[in-house]
C-alpha cells in the first residue's frame, strides 16, 4: 500500500473531480466528516463544499493554495471499500487532521482499490496544519496504521544480506541500496537510513567478516547461460530513468530470474560497468565475470527470439486475452496519457521491431499487444510512442508500481517540467 500526497491548490478543484468519479459511478462517496450543517442537507452540491472548505481556508490569509488531498492506494483487491475508509480515518487522525473538514471518496475504476482524501491544510483558529517533513510523516504515518514496522523490516532485510555471498563491502551495500536503503558510515558503524530516518545500524566488523572471494562458480555457469539466451531474445539497449540505467533484458532477468543488473555510471556519461545482484542464489558478482558489458550491449535480437517472443504467456485462453485487453484499454482512454495509465494498472509496454508487447510483471505475463488490440487501437498506441519518445528507438520501460495514483496529478493541472526527454516510468 502506498500513500501519495498531491501538488496543494486554491478553490478545492480534488472535490469537483472527486464527485464527477461519483457521478459517473466511477467512484463512492464514503464519508463527509466535520462539514456541520451541510451533512444534514439531501442533496448538497459540490460547490457546497468547496464554500464550507474555502470558509474555513479564509481564516489565514498567506496560504494561497490551502487544498490537501491525498491518495491511498492498494495493491489491487488486497483492501475494500470500507478497509480503505477506515484507514484513511486513521490516518487523518494521526497527521493532524482528524477535525477539519473532510471527504473520502472510494474510486474502482482502476486495477488498484484506493481512496481520494480531500480537506483543507488550515484549521477553524485560522492556523496552518502543519506540513513539516510531510512525506516522510506520511509514510511513516500509513506503516503505524497498517502496523507494520520499519525497525522490524530493516532488521530483517539486514538479516537478508550478511547471508550473501559478497567479496567487497561495496557490494554488501549494493544488496541494501537496491532495497531503498542509503548506507552511511560513521564510527565503525554502518548507519542503515530510509524514509529519511536512521532504521538500524551494522557493526562493520560484522561486514567484513564475511567477506567472501570464493564465488559460487556453479551459479555463475548457470548465470552465464541465462546471459547468453535471454540476451538474444530481449533488447539489451539502455534507456537512462530516474533510477538509473535500465533495459528490456535487465527487466526480464529481474522478473523472472529474482537477477537484478545495476548499471554504474559517472553523472551523465554511460555505464563504464555493471554489478549482478542475484537475489534468488543470494550471490552479487561483477558483471564482466558474467558477460562483459561491451558484449552486453552490443547484443542482437535473433530472428527466431523475435518470433518466439510475443508467444510467451500466462494461461492460452482467451480470458486473458480479454483481461489484459480491458487493462490495457483503460490505460490508453481513461487516463489523461498512456505513461500514466500504464504506471497505474501496473504494466509495461515493451518496444520491438515486430510492434509492441504488454507485460505484467506481477503475474510474468507477456503478449502482443496486436492480439489485444483492433487496428485503430494498435494505431493509437504506435502514435503515442512516435510523439513522445521521437529520439529513442528504445522506449523506457515504466516502473512497477502496482498502486500509484499519478494520473490525479494530471488531471487537476499539474504541470510537468520536460528535461528535454519524454515522461517515462522507470523503476
Amino acid at each position: 500500500m502506498i500513500v501519495h500526497i498531491l501538488p496543494p491548490a486554491g478553490g478545492f478543484p480534488a472535490v469537483s473531480y472527486n464527485t464527477d468519479k461519483v457521478d459517473a459511478n466511477k467512484g463512492e462517496l464514503m464519508n463527509v466528516a466535520n462539514f456541520g450543517a451541510l451533512q444534514g442537507l439531501m442533496n448538497v452540491r459540490p460547490e457546497d463544499y468547496k464554500n464550507h472548505l474555502a470558509m474555513v481556508s479564509a481564516t489565514n490569509k498567506h496560504v494561497k493554495r490551502p487544498q490537501f488531498h491525498v491518495v491511498i492506494s492498494a495493491e489491487g483487491r488486497t483492501y475494500d471499500k470500507k478497509e480503505l475508509t477506515a484507514i484513511g480515518e486513521e490516518w487523518l487522525a494521526q497527521m493532524g487532521y482528524e477535525k477539519q473538514p473532510y471527504l473520502i471518496i472510494f474510486h474502482k475504476d482502476t486495477a488498484n482499490n484506493h481512496v481520494h482524501l480531500v480537506t483543507a491544510r488550515i484549521d477553524r483558529t485560522g492556523k496552518k496544519i502543519s506540513d513539516r517533513f510531510e512525506k516522510i510523516r506520511a509514510v511513516e504515518t500509513l506503516n503505524r496504521v497498517l502496523g507494520i514496522d520499519a525497525k522490524h523490516n530493516a532488521k530483517s532485510d539486514i538479516e537478508n544480506a550478511l547471508a550473501f555471498r559478497f567479496a567487497t563491502e561495496a557490494q554488501f551495500r549494493m544488496i541494501l541500496e537496491s532495497k531503498g536503503y542509503v548506507l552511511r558510515e560513521r564510527d565503525g558503524l554502518y548507519e542503515v537510513i530510509k524514509f529519511g530516518k536512521l532504521q538500524e545500524t551494522i557493526n562493520r566488523n560484522l561486514v567484513t567478516q564475511r567477506l567472501n572471494k570464493d564465488a559460487d562458480q556453479q551459479r555463475k555457469v548457470q548465470l552465464k547461460a541465462w546471459f547468453h539466451k535471454y540476451s538474444a531474445a530481449h533488447d539489451t539497449s539502455l534507456v537512462k530513468g530516474r533510477k538509473g540505467y535500465q533495459s528490456e533484458f535487465d527487466a526480464i532477468m529481474k522478473v523472472r530470474f529474482g537477477v537484478e543488473l545495476i548499471f554504474h555510471a559517472s553523472g551523465n556519461k554511460p555505464p563504464y560497468g555493471y554489478s549482478v545482484i542475484d537475489h534468488s542464489g543470494k550471490n552479487i558478482f561483477k558483471g564482466g565475470e558474467i558477460m562483459p558489458l561491451k558484449e552486453l550491449l552490443v547484443m542482437h535480437v535473433t530472428e527466431s527470439a523475435q518470433k518466439e517472443k510475443p508467444r510467451v504467456r500466462y494461461e492460452n485462453n482467451t480470458n486473458q486475452l480479454n483481461y489484459y485487453a480491458a487493462l490495457l484499454k483503460a490505460a490508453m482512454y481513461n487516463y489523461p496519457d498512456l505513461t500514466q495509465g500504464l504506471q497505474h494498472q501496473g504494466l509495461i509496454i515493451i518496444k520491438n521491431e515486430n510492434g509492441f508487447t504488454l507485460h505484467d510483471p506481477a503475474a510474468g505475463v507477456f503478449i502482443n499487444t496486436d492480439e489485444l488490440l483492433n487496428e485503430k487501437q494498435q494505431q493509437v498506441l504506435t502514435n503515442h510512442f512516435s510523439t513522445e519518445q521521437p529520439q529513442r528507438q528504445h522506449p523506457a520501460i515504466p516502473g512497477i508500481n502496482l498502486a500509484s495514483d499519478v494520473d490525479d496529478d494530471a488531471v487537476l493541472g499539474m504541470k510537468r517540467r520536460r528535461k528535454k526527454k519524454a515522461r517515462t516510468n522507470l523503476r
